[in-house]
């Protein structure tokens, strides 16, 4: 699959991402994409598309708080197909030093009315790095932070 990079999202992406976002996230979280991207800069977004232009696989990297963040999502009917681990992989070559957060239970429900499972082995398996005692544990998301890298 290839990649393609692009520092502004089109209008017709934003959407595809937000749908993306709204389908594979817990519902609670629904609408909450552009939140993510307040008052950050500096992007790298990476996109994966199928033969329908459809995107299956997103992943940015931007600046806030004084830190390189990253957000990945993959369709749910492309996982387990390498595209998260290809994402991934290609974020740890374009960047030295990178965090996220990452929830880190499998309680919440997404729209669909399954369970949204935690990514979290996923990001352990590729070399990630728990920061222990960094934790969103709000009423919206219970989060853990990880890093790559330095």
């Amino acid at each position: 699959m290839r990649i393609t990079t692009t520092k502004i999202l089109s209008q017709l992406q934003t959407e595809k991402i937000n749908a993306l976002w709204d389908n594979e996230f817990p519902a609670k979280l629904n609408g909450r994409f552009p939140l993510l991207l307040n008052d950050a800069t500096s992007f790298d977004h990476y996109i994966i598309e199928d033969d329908a232009q459809s995107i299956i696989a997103w992943a940015v990297i931007f600046e806030k708080d004084q830190q390189i963040r990253f957000s990945l999502i993959v369709a749910e009917n492309q996982q387990q197909k390498g595209l998260g681990g290809l994402l991934i992989e290609r974020l740890k070559t374009d960047y030295q030093e990178f965090y996220g957060w990452v929830i880190d239970h499998n309680d919440d429900l997404k729209t669909n009315g399954k369970h949204y499972l935690s990514p979290l082995p996923f990001y352990l398996k590729h070399g990630f790095e728990i920061l222990t005692g960094q934790r969103i544990d709000s009423p919206m998301i219970k989060a853990v932070l990880i890093k790559w890298g330095l």
